[in-house]
């Protein structure tokens, strides 16, 4: 068992793919996925992608309270879902908040 290791009792698979997790783990990882981003991109004022450094605090986030949840899923594949997401987070941001998106983009017309 080369792709396993032994924490707290439990042998873990160290190469595990987001795919393999239980539906009910996707869904939540997805909707936290989701509402940190959202949430960065308010306090930033921005309906674009987020820069790296914001970008990496929000899967940082989110990869603690995966932790906290006891999910095990490698750091790198949760940044590489985030990463295949992003386009599609951002055009939610829209859809989801019109007002505020109108708000931001009228600000930064503006500048």
């Amino acid at each position: 068992m080369k792709n396993h290791i032994k924490v707290n009792g439990k042998l873990l698979q160290t190469n595990k793919r987001f795919s393999q997790l239980k539906e009910s783990q996707k869904n939540w990882i997805v909707a936290e996925l989701y509402k940190l981003y959202h949430n960065k991109m308010k306090e930033r004022r921005t309906t674009r992608k987020l820069p790296p450094n914001h970008r990496d605090t929000v899967i940082s986030s989110l990869y603690e309270q995966i932790q906290n949840r006891e999910i095990w899923i490698p750091y790198g594949e949760v940044k590489k879902y985030t990463f295949s997401k992003t386009t599609k987070i951002v055009k939610s941001f829209k859809k989801q908040f019109p007002k505020l998106s109108m708000e931001i983009e009228a600000e930064h017309a503006k500048k």
